[in-house]
C-alpha cells in the first residue's frame, strides 16, 4: 500500500513540483519504503510506497513506454497475473511484475472504463497527456481513501487531508454543518469531511479533470434487489465458500511476512480457516486485551480466552497485547491525528494496539471487516421483525395508549428509543439507531450564537437517498444497502484504512471481494438473518470447517471498556476537556448542557457513547485546528488516566 498524493491546475511546473514535495513529507509513514514525483506544466503527482508486490521493480510514478501515461497508485489489484496475461495476448509488453503496471496498460486499451475490470482496492491517479486529463478513481467499496482540495483553478488531491495544510496559505478550518453531520452519525458522511473545502471522492466513482472542467461517475453500485431464489440453502452456503475461499486464496499474494487479526469470533475465524485450507500452516496470528482497574483483564473486553480456543485449533504462531488505560489514553492524540477526521468510534482502539503488534512481525494482515454489514451481522437488522409486531397493534393502541406513553418516558429509558423508531419510516428510524445526539439533544447541547436561525442542517438529506436507490427491497436489505453505502467506508474502511497505514501495516479484508458482496448483496435477507441468528449463511457454509463454539458464538464485535473507563480512569481526563476554557472559548457548546451530560452515569444509555465522541472532537480540534503537539498532549492525557477519579 502507499499514500498518493498531487495536483492539477495553472500552476508552473516547479511550483507544483515542490507543493507535492511537502505533501508526501507528511504522509511518510504510509510508504516508509520508496518515494517518487514526477511534475510537468499544469499537473504533478507523487507517492510514498510501502513495498508488498515486486518489491524491487515497482516504483511511482509510473510511466508507460511512450511516456504519455503517468501514475500513481495506492492499493492491490488481487486479478493483476490474470490480467497481464490478457494483455500480453493483445501485444503489451511489460517491463515489472508490479500491479500498478497493469493499469497502465489497461488504461491503453479501455480508459476510464478500466476500473471495471480491476478486482481489488485502491486510489488512483492517472494523468493522460495526450488529452491532457487527469483521472481520479477510487474502489467500489471505499477501502482505500482519496481526499479533494480545490485552491483557486488547482484541484489537489492525497490519502489523507492533513497533506493539504502543507499548501501555501491553507490553514484547517471546521465546517459547522459537517460538525452537526458528526454529532449525528459520530463520523462525516461523504464527500463531506469536517474540514471546510475538503471533500472525499466517493467509493465506486471516478473523476476526470479536463481544461479545469470536472466530471464525476459513478462505475458501480450494489446489485440490489429483483433476484428470487433458484436453490436450496446448501447450495448457496457451497457458493459463498468457494467464492471466500478464492478471495483469501487471492489475499496471501505476498512478497513479505502476512498475518492475521484473531478475536476468535466467526468471521476472523472462518479466515483463518480457509488461509489454512489454502496451504498456510502455523499462520501468524494476533489479538489485544484490556486490563482493568485493579489489574488483571476485563473478563468482558477481551478477547483472548475466544482467540486462544480458536488459535489452539489449527494451530497458529499466537502473540496477544494486554492494554492498559494509561497506555490508551496516551495514544488517543495519535490515533485522532492518523485519522484525519473525528471519529466517535471506540474500537478504533483496539484496532490501533493490534496493528502494532503485528507490525513487529509481519507487513501484511488479513482482517474480517464487512461480514456484518453484508451478510446481517448486527443485533439491529432484527428490528424490521420487531417493528412489523408493533405495527400489528390497533391504531388506538398506538396512537391512544403508547404515544402518550413516548413523551412520558424519560431519556434513556430502555424500550423508549425503540418506541421513537417504530413511529417513523425506515430512513429515519434507522438513521436515528445510529444518533450520538438526537436532533432535540444537539438543540440544547449547542451554544446560543452556534447555530443561525437559517443554517438548515438536515441530516436526513444525506441519507434519503441511500434509501431511494432500494425502496422496493425488504427492509433489512434496504439496511443492508445503507451500511455498505456509508457506514462502512466512512467508519469501519476508514478507521482501517488509517490506522493500519499509521503502522506501516497494510491490512486486507477479503469479505469485501466485490464478487462476495455482489453475492450477498443477491441473496433473500432470510438466508443473511434466520430468526434471530446473523450471518446465518456464513455459519452454514462453515459447518464442517470450524468447531460447532464458534458457529454457535453470538455476535460480540471489537469491545473496548470505554465506559468503564468513563466512570473511572477517564472521568477527570473528560471534564478537564470538555470543561476546561479552552474547549469552553469555541463557543459551539453550552457549558450547562456540557456539565449535565458529564454528571450522568456513562452506563446509561447513550450517555458514555456521547461524552467519548466529544472527547474526540475536542482531541481533534487541539491537534488540527489550535495546532497543538500530539507529543505534549500524549503525556498529559496518560497522567491524567494514572489519577483517575
Amino acid at each position: 500500500m502507499c499514500g498518493i498524493y498531487g495536483a492539477a491546475g495553472p500552476v508552473p511546473a516547479k511550483l507544483l513540483a515542490d507543493r507535492v514535495r511537502r505533501m508526501g513529507d507528511e504522509l511518510g509513514h504510509r510508504g516508509p519504503d520508496d518515494r517518487g514525483s514526477w511534475a510537468a506544466s499544469g499537473v504533478a503527482l507523487g507517492m510514498r510506497r510501502l513495498a508488498i508486490i515486486d518489491v524491487a521493480g515497482g516504483h511511482q510514478p509510473m510511466a508507460n513506454e511512450d511516456r504519455t501515461l503517468w501514475l500513481v497508485y495506492n492499493g492491490e489489484i488481487y486479478n493483476h497475473m490474470q490480467l497481464r496475461g490478457e494483455l500480453r495476448r493483445r501485444g503489451h509488453r511489460f517491463r515489472t511484475h508490479a500491479d500498478t503496471e497493469v493499469i497502465l496498460h489497461l488504461y491503453e486499451e479501455l480508459g476510464e472504463a478500466c476500473v471495471e475490470r480491476l478486482r481489488g482496492v485502491f486510489a488512483f491517479a492517472l494523468w493522460d497527456d495526450r488529452r491532457g486529463q487527469l483521472l481520479l478513481a477510487r474502489d467500489r467499496l471505499g477501502v482505500k481513501p482519496l481526499y479533494l482540495y480545490r485552491q483557486h483553478d488547482t484541484l489537489y488531491f492525497a490519502s489523507e487531508a492533513k497533506a493539504f495544510w502543507t499548501i501555501p496559505q491553507v490553514r484547517p478550518a471546521v465546517d459547522r454543518e459537517a460538525l452537526h453531520y458528526f454529532l449525528t452519525f459520530r463520523y462525516v458522511p461523504a464527500p463531506r469531511t469536517l474540514f471546510q473545502g475538503v471533500e472525499k471522492l466517493l467509493p465506486g466513482h471516478t473523476l476526470t479533470v479536463r481544461q479545469g472542467r470536472e466530471t464525476l461517475r459513478e462505475y458501480w453500485d450494489l446489485p440490489m434487489g429483483g433476484e428470487t431464489e433458484t436453490a436450496d440453502e446448501t447450495e448457496y452456503a457451497e457458493r459463498l465458500r468457494e467464492l471466500l475461499e478464492e478471495a483469501v486464496r487471492l489475499r496471501l499474494m505476498s512478497e513479505v511476512p502476512l498475518g492475521l487479526f484473531l478475536s476468535g469470533g466467526l468471521d476472523s475465524s472462518s479466515l483463518l480457516a480457509l488461509m489454512e485450507r489454502s496451504g498456510m500452516d502455523r499462520i501468524a496470528t494476533f489479538s489485544v486485551g484490556f486490563a482493568g482497574a485493579g489489574g488483571g483483564d476485563h473478563p468482558d473486553y477481551g478477547e483472548f480466552g475466544q482467540a486462544r480456543f480458536v488459535a489452539e485449533q489449527f494451530p497458529t504462531a499466537h502473540r496477544e497485547l494486554l492494554v492498559h488505560p494509561a497506555q490508551v489514553a496516551g495514544s488517543l492524540p495519535s490515533m485522532i491525528w492518523h485519522l484525519d477526521e473525528p471519529l466517535a468510534d471506540p474500537t478504533v482502539v483496539p484496532l490501533d494496539f493490534v496493528c502494532r503488534l503485528a507490525r513487529e512481525q509481519v507487513t501484511v494482515a488479513l482482517s474480517g471487516e464487512g461480514a456484518d454489514e453484508i451478510l446481517a451481522g448486527y443485533e439491529i437488522y432484527r428490528e424490521p421483525s420487531a417493528v412489523q409486531n408493533f405495527l400489528r397493534l390497533p391504531p388506538f393502541v398506538r396512537q391512544r395508549i403508547i404515544a402518550p406513553l413516548l413523551g412520558a418516558l424519560p431519556e434513556g429509558v430502555r424500550g423508549r428509543n425503540f418506541l421513537w423508531r417504530a413511529s417513523r419510516p425506515l430512513p429515519e428510524r434507522y438513521f436515528g439507531v445510529g444518533f450520538l445526539f438526537p436532533e432535540a439533544e444537539k438543540d440544547k447541547l449547542y451554544a446560543p450564537a452556534f447555530r443561525r436561525e437559517d443554517d438548515n442542517w438536515d441530516p436526513c438529506s444525506l441519507t434519503h437517498p441511500y434509501y431511494q436507490r432500494v425502496r422496493h427491497a425488504d427492509p433489512v436489505n434496504q439496511m443492508l444497502y445503507f451500511d455498505t453505502k456509508v457506514w462502512l467506508p466512512e467508519d469501519t474502511l476508514l478507521k482501517a484504512d488509517k490506522i493500519s497505514m499509521a503502522h506501516s501495516l497494510e491490512l486486507r479484508v477479503p469479505m469485501l471481494d466485490h464478487r462476495v458482496v455482489e453475492f450477498a448483496a443477491r441473496l433473500p435477507s432470510h438466508l443473511k438473518l434466520k430468526g434471530s441468528t446473523g450471518k446465518y449463511l456464513l455459519r452454514l457454509a462453515m459447518r464442517g470447517v470450524l468447531p460447532e463454539r464458534v458457529l454457535r458464538r453470538p455476535k460480540i464485535g471489537f469491545p473496548t471498556p470505554m465506559t468503564r473507563w468513563l466512570s473511572r480512569e477517564f472521568r477527570s481526563l473528560a471534564q478537564e476537556l470538555l470543561l476546561g476554557e479552552q474547549a469552553l472559548d469555541r463557543g459551539y457548546f453550552a457549558p450547562e448542557a456540557l456539565r449535565s451530560l458529564l454528571r450522568q452515569d456513562p452506563a446509561a444509555p447513550g450517555v458514555g457513547r456521547r461524552v467519548y465522541a466529544l472527547m474526540v472532537l475536542e482531541l481533534w480540534h487541539r491537534i488540527f485546528i489550535d495546532g497543538e503537539s500530539q507529543g505534549e498532549m500524549s503525556g498529559r492525557l496518560a497522567q491524567a488516566a494514572v489519577t483517575g477519579v
